[in-house]
């Protein structure tokens, strides 16, 4: 990457198990590198006020790169012609569209991955022109600093870069969709009466009602950019129009797409590769959205253990068996923006297992009490097999005073 100094605007934890935002700026000479903060620093601000990210803040860290550019703004702005020398060659009228704020991509990331790790990356331009623009598949959105809408810009954009979610407007394109289902979970071919038959898209969002989220949900006509042929969700959400919330199929969305980067348990102890004993006092560190929390169960060999529902567990209050056995953790986020159970199954459950010996408790098996059941133990059960002996000999493992296949 081209060497550029970065900053942490907010700090939420190991980049291991969170998603990293990571500013780029064009068209800012090195005097307007405080403006250019101003703009990252409010569109994280209004990001973070916009649900579900508000209860997902947790999940997110967020830098900004300082990119100085040579001369200051960006290409066709305020009109078409009028090109500048930027690091990262933003510019207007892109692919014919006024509105549309194109980057280069290669380069956006090439001064992101300063930064230790890059999930998301927001390319914003030194212009209070309205524009911007979603990479979906190169998780990159723009976005015009000093526009007045720039906030909302951006939260709209992030919709496509980072929630793979359609435009649900109805211009732009032919007036009429005559092309195949769309997959982006925010737009269908299908009315309700058909999605509800056969289950596809928001089916099991049908008729919630208008609260939080955009709605009621149906299916309304007229959305990626034809006004008959394909339907939206709901109304008017913020994939429609800027300054409104989301609807809730994209929500779920969402979340689902933050858990595809960050994982239900932020930390464990002792690690996994540790041997539990009679003793241990394990304890996990749950991802911790605002407003819920996860639900947590311990389970020992697979079965739930009644009452086991704290961020620790102390084994020596449990009736634990002889020798070797699994103890697990599982954390599920329960949400009720989430409603597929295998999008919750997938990404939002987390189970972790640990291999625990009781040593306490002598195990029949044991011939020798070395902790372990193997060939030793048989050793001594072949010696004396077919013989009557003393009962609880050892070899004797079921006590009848006889060594044989039961033993």
């Amino acid at each position: 990457a081209p060497p550029a100094a970065w900053t942490t605007i907010l700090d939420n934890g190991p980049v291991s198990n969170r998603i990293d935002l990571v500013f780029v700026g064009d068209g800012y000479t090195e005097p307007q590198l405080p403006a250019y903060a101003t703009h990252a620093q409010s569109a994280l601000n209004a990001l973070f006020n916009e649900q579900p990210f508000t209860a997902y803040k947790n999940y997110f860290n967020a830098h900004r790169v300082d990119v100085i550019s040579p001369e200051s703004g960006v290409d066709h702005d305020p009109t078409q012609g009028i090109l500048r020398n930027t690091a990262l060659d933003m510019g207007f009228w892109c692919n014919g569209t006024e509105r549309l704020l194109c980057v280069n991509v290669s380069k956006a990331y090439s001064y992101a991955n300063n930064v230790t790790d890059v999930q998301q990356v927001f390319a914003v331009a030194n212009s209070i022109k309205y524009g911007g623009a979603g990479y979906t598949s190169s998780e990159l959105a723009t976005f015009a600093g000093g526009n007045g809408s720039s906030t909302e810009i951006a939260i709209h954009e992030l919709g496509h870069s980072f929630g793979d979610l359609a435009d649900e407007y109805d211009y732009g394109g032919a007036a009429n969709y005559t092309g195949p289902e769309r997959p982006e979970r925010n737009v269908s071919i299908h009315d309700a009466p058909t999605m509800a038959f056969n289950g596809s898209k928001w089916a099991i969002w049908l008729n919630e009602p208008a609260g939080l989220f955009d709605g009621p949900v149906s299916c309304y006509e007229g959305a990626y950019y034809s006004r008959t042929g394909i339907y939206r969700p709901s109304p008017n959400s913020k994939m429609r129009n800027l300054g409104r919330p989301f609807n809730a199929p994209s929500v779920e969305g969402l979340i689902i797409n933050i858990y595809r980067t960050v994982r239900p348990i932020d930390n464990l102890s002792p690690p996994l590769t540790s041997t539990l004993s009679e003793t241990s006092v394990p304890s996990v560190i749950p991802m911790q959205p605002i407003g819920h929390a996860l639900s947590v169960q311990w389970l020992l060999n697979g079965n739930p253990i009644p009452g086991a529902t704290s961020t620790s567990l102390n084994l020596a209050t449990l009736s634990l068996p002889p020798g070797l056995s699994t103890l697990s953790v599982r954390l599920i986020d329960n949400t009720p923006w989430v409603r597929s159970q295998s999008a919750r199954d997938q990404w939002l459950t987390q189970t972790a297992t640990w291999n625990l010996v009781n040593n306490s408790a002598p195990c029949p098996g044991d011939v020798n009490g070395d902790g372990v059941v193997n060939f030793l133990d048989l050793n001594i059960l072949l010696g004396s097999f077919g013989q009557a002996v003393p009962a609880g000999t050892l070899g004797d493992l079921n006590n009848d005073a006889r060594v044989d296949f039961l033993d």
